[in-house]
């Protein structure tokens, strides 16, 4: 990115000579053409010299002398603003683009551009109070731009301001006609889930219902509702619920299945819960599913089946770090000779697991242990997915 800038440097301020020389042209200016326009080449010559071999620093003093000659150079003045910003020198980008909102003569597009441009500016001082302000008055002045709404929402997102995040989607959506649905979906369950933690369940029944009004798909809304109704007493209906939720999210098992078994256990349903996850297994045959059979197995004392089960999925080709550490402790816990070396094997087993990536965000690649509704990397949402799929031999995928 930083190479595009160099390109469009000498290219904003060629613009810019370019247009002085066509003003020169008018009539009863040729003198003033002929005075500044072999001025301005020689000078952004010298500054295209200093790029091809890399003196940034003079390049960049050469441009600035060129913006202060030509007052005009609108676009240049906006591309240094912005180098130095992305250089981290955000003082001189705010001076730049302070002093080109000054001038009286600028249009209303390159108005609008120069307050988004010393909204990002603020923004990276961390200056959100003034951030925000500019980004508001875009939007009150009808500027036909996305950013501001965007930046706006990033401001919110990060401040935890749900509700006004909200509120400018909502304007978004009806100034744009861009669905922003699943985005508030989120915002409403931030909420809901803010209510949950202190006790306000009727607050947070009303945010679950309009994550579920504006994205009826949503797996997020969906536990949010779950847990509302179970706080509430009615923890029948919320299973009801959950367990139908695996097989219209197949992608979110990971994720669902602590929260179902946990409720098959408040419910005393061991017995119903070993058969749900039996023909769970079958439609599915995901690794978190017969994970979840197996340490049921265990939790129960079936050494033996739990053994059996796991060496049946390896007949199959079937593996994963998680059912390799299961299988090394069983071995380890059914040898009292267990050799030295054995037990290193299980504990290495063991870390793997705990280290080894949970999801991915499918927009930006980032990998994290956890879950989680916003990748940290490109700050998207519900882009992050469990990685839920099972290793398999070289035999069996020939096969």
């Amino acid at each position: 990115m930083t190479q595009l800038l160099w390109l469009l440097l000498p290219v904003a301020a060629l613009s810019g000579w370019l247009a002085a020389r066509a003003r020169y042209r008018r009539p009863h200016a040729r003198e003033a053409r002929d005075a500044a326009s072999p001025f301005l080449s020689s000078r952004y010559i010298r500054g295209l010299n200093y790029l091809l071999n890399e003196q940034q620093d003079k390049a960049i003093e050469v441009f600035v002398e060129m913006v202060e000659v030509d007052s005009e150079t609108v676009e240049t003045h906006i591309v240094l603003g912005n180098l130095f910003r992305r250089r981290g020198e955000v003082d001189r980008a705010i001076r730049i683009h302070q002093n080109l909102i000054a001038r009286p003569n600028l249009s209303l597009v390159q108005r609008q551009q120069a307050l988004l441009e010393l909204g990002k500016d603020y923004m990276k001082a961390g200056l959100l109070d003034r951030a925000e302000s500019v980004f508001n008055e875009l939007i009150k002045d009808g500027a036909r731009l996305a950013e501001p709404y965007r930046l706006l929402r990033e401001i919110y997102e990060q401040e935890k301001e749900w509700q006004r995040a909200i509120e400018v989607s909502q304007q978004q959506q009806k100034a744009s006609g861009e669905d922003l649905s699943s985005l508030m979906a989120h915002y409403h369950c931030e909420l809901g889930e803010s209510d949950l933690e202190q006790g306000a369940l009727g607050a947070a029944m009303e945010h679950a219902r309009a994550a579920r009004g504006l994205q009826p798909a949503s797996v997020r809304g969906l536990l949010l509702l779950a847990e509302v109704l179970r706080a509430r007493g009615d923890a029948r209906k919320a299973m009801k619920l959950l367990r139908a939720a695996p097989e219209q999210h197949p992608d979110m098992v990971p994720l669902l299945l602590p929260v179902i078994i946990e409720g098959f256990r408040r419910l005393g349903d061991g017995e119903e819960l070993e058969r749900w996850l039996l023909r769970l297994d079958e439609r599915l045959a995901v690794p978190s599913v017969r994970l979840a059979r197996i340490d049921l197995m265990i939790e129960q004392g079936r050494r033996d089946e739990a053994r059996g089960l796991i060496e049946e999925s390896l007949s199959q080709g079937r593996y994963s770090p998680a059912l390799m550490q299961r299988y090394a402790t069983l071995m380890e816990h059914g040898d009292a000779e267990v050799p030295q070396e054995f037990r290193a094997l299980v504990d290495a087993l063991a870390r793997l697991e705990e280290q080894m990536p949970a999801v991915r965000c499918h927009q930006c690649g980032f990998e994290a242990t956890q879950p989680s509704w916003q990748c940290p990397g490109c700050h998207g949402w519900d882009t992050l997915k469990p990685l839920d799929e099972w290793q398999t031999h070289p035999e069996s995928r020939r096969a």
